[in-house]
C-alpha cells in the first residue's frame, strides 16, 4: 500500500482512496493533529481556573454531528469537573429542537449567545435560559422559545400562544 498521508505529504486523491488507505489517512491525521482540535478531553480545570466560561448549544437535528455524541461529552465533563452544580459554574449545554448543525429549520435559533456569555463572563450572571427564535424569510420572529441548561426542557404550560417564549416553562425529564 502506498503512504496516503505523512508529514512531508499531506496529499491524496479523494477519487482513488480505497478503504484501507482512508483509515490510515484518518488514523494518522487523528495523531498529527490531535492534540491541537480534539474537543474530546473531559477536563477543563485549566480552563475553568482561568475564569472560562462555556455555553455549548447543539441542534436536535443536527445532521452532521450526532447530538447524543455532545451530551455525552457534556455528561463527562460533568463527571471529571465534579458534578452537574459544579460544571454549572463554568460550563452549560443547551439543546435546541428542531434545527440542524447550522441552526437551520423549524426550530427557534439561539439568539443572544454572546451576549448572555459576555454577561457570564463580566457580571457574573450565568444563563439559566436563552432565547430561540424562529424567523420567516422576511427576517421577522414567528415564534419564540425558551432554552434552558440540560437537561431541562421548554414544556408549554397550557395556556398562551405556543408561538410566545413567554408560555414554557423549564423541565426536568424524568430519569
Amino acid at each position: 500500500m502506498s503512504e496516503v498521508f505523512s508529514r512531508q505529504s499531506p496529499s491524496y486523491d479523494s477519487r482513488t482512496l480505497k478503504r484501507d488507505e482512508f483509515e490510515l489517512f484518518f488514523s494518522q491525521s487523528a495523531e498529527q493533529f490531535g492534540p491541537v482540535f480534539s474537543a474530546d478531553d473531559p477536563d477543563l480545570t485549566r480552563f475553568r481556573n482561568r475564569g472560562g466560561k462555556l455555553i455549548i448549544t447543539h441542534g436536535l437535528a443536527d445532521q452532521l454531528i450526532p447530538p447524543q455524541s455532545t451530551i455525552e461529552y457534556y455528561e463527562r465533563v460533568q463527571q471529571r469537573m465534579g458534578g452537574a452544580e459544579t460544571t454549572a459554574e463554568f460550563a452549560r449545554l443547551f439543546l435546541v429542537s428542531g434545527v440542524d448543525h447550522g441552526f437551520r429549520g423549524a426550530g427557534p435559533s439561539p439568539s443572544g449567545t454572546q451576549a448572555a456569555l459576555v454577561r457570564w463572563v463580566e457580571e457574573g450572571k450565568a444563563p439559566d435560559q436563552l432565547l430561540g427564535q424562529a424567523k420567516g424569510n422576511d427576517g421577522k420572529v414567528l415564534r419564540t422559545r425558551p432554552l434552558f441548561p440540560f437537561p431541562q426542557f421548554a414544556k408549554y404550560s397550557g395556556a398562551g400562544s405556543t408561538a410566545d417564549a413567554a408560555n414554557f416553562v423549564a423541565a426536568t425529564p424524568a430519569r
